[in-house]
């Protein structure tokens, strides 16, 4: 009798860290796609202008939440401080971290492995909102 009880909590458990698991799935989902999707729609983005659109996609997608970056008056502590980051790092060392930001763990991640904190933006956004993105942080 004790051994289904047993096995009956360690399903629930399991059930419930499933659950955890895919809820905290769906809000980054949600928070990095739909809200910004949606903040994008209201804002006017001039995608002509990789800097002024890559200064844009920092603040709607949530990166000035998480870094520091003088440009942007943003202050966050939870990844590494962006500011001048092209002079430590170039262009392809910055678009990998945005892509797949866990292939190489910066030095000044607090927390080690980013994800789930940083997802892989590389499957949520384009190659020419990456590139924005770059182009606007490897400013000088």
């Amino acid at each position: 009798m004790k051994r289904l009880h047993v096995g009956s909590l360690q399903r629930a458990l399991l059930l419930g860290f499933l659950a955890v698991g895919v809820l905290v799935g769906a809000f980054f989902a949600f928070e990095y796609t739909l809200v910004a999707q949606v903040r994008e729609a209201v804002t006017p983005l001039d995608t002509a202008d990789p800097v002024a659109y890559g200064a844009a996609l920092f603040q709607t997608r949530g990166c000035a939440g998480c870094h520091s970056f003088e440009p942007a008056g943003s202050e966050g502590d939870d990844g590494p401080n962006l500011t001048n980051i092209s002079a430590r790092h170039d262009a392809a060392y910055i678009y990998q971290s945005i892509q797949m930001p866990d292939a190489v763990i910066a030095d000044q991640c607090p927390e080690g492995a980013c994800e789930p904190i940083m997802p892989n933006f590389g499957d949520i956004l384009t190659e020419d909102q990456i590139n924005a993105l770059v182009i606007y942080l490897s400013q000088p």
